[in-house]
């Protein structure tokens, strides 16, 4: 009898979290989902397009920081920008789910660090003191990455929606191989920097991009627990 009770809570529960989260009809996981994916999607767009704006731009030698710092800097600026929209979306998830335990808050806090650190990338340049020569801190912002990407690859697949899914083993690997990998960049000859890094990219938006998928895919809650 208190099984059966306890099943009916549970269902409960999850009507209630479709019932009172969402938007037009739509389960708002599912939205932010959406929108973390479409913002995947910008950021490549808008990298690829600033290939054809710049004249002489090489993506193979030359880094995206080169084109933020360049002509039509706005749209490599904006591409980021959104992508960390649609990053912090995939945090808003993880604090609306409310999961208790160490690792829902670290992956949390790794999350929200690591938009406002590529935040911080994209825009100090633009938003900083403007004067030649003051503080430099890009390459602080851009070492923060180090660990902030394998923490949330990790740990992720420990939290809702990621965990038991068919790519947590893949993440797992990807957050070690990315420990390995990373370091390489700053010792890389400059004719093959820009491939490498956009290489490094394409690893945390095909991480963001997943992520969002399973929040499309399964938006309902699982009360399972793992602390």
């Amino acid at each position: 009898m208190s099984q059966v009770t306890q099943s009916q809570v549970t269902e409960s529960q999850d009507t209630q979290f479709q019932n009172s989260r969402q938007i037009f009809g739509t389960p708002l996981p599912r939205v932010l989902g959406g929108v973390a994916l479409l913002a995947c999607a910008i950021v490549l767009l808008c990298d690829v397009t600033m290939w054809f704006l710049v004249k002489g731009y090489n993506p193979i030698s030359q880094t995206i920081s080169e084109l933020a710092a360049g002509p039509h800097h706005w749209l490599q600026d904006t591409g980021i920008v959104v992508f960390v929209i649609g990053t912090f979306c995939l945090a808003i998830d993880l604090f609306i789910r409310g999961e208790k335990g160490w690792k829902p808050w670290l992956v949390r806090i790794a999350m929200v660090l690591i938009c406002v650190d590529i935040a911080m990338i994209a825009l100090w340049n633009e938003y900083g003191d403007g004067v030649p020569g003051g503080l430099e801190i890009h390459i602080y912002l851009v070492a923060l990455l180090y660990p902030l990407v394998p923490i949330i690859l990790w740990f992720g697949t420990s939290v809702l929606p990621a965990r038991h899914g068919k790519f947590s083993t893949i993440a797992k690997v990807t957050a070690i191989a990315w420990l390995a990998l990373a370091p390489i960049f700053f010792i890389l000859p400059t004719r093959i920097d820009g491939l490498y890094e956009r290489f490094l990219g394409c690893i945390m938006i095909g991480a963001v991009a997943i992520a969002a998928w399973r929040l499309i895919d399964e938006p309902t809650p699982n009360h399972e627990s793992e602390n």
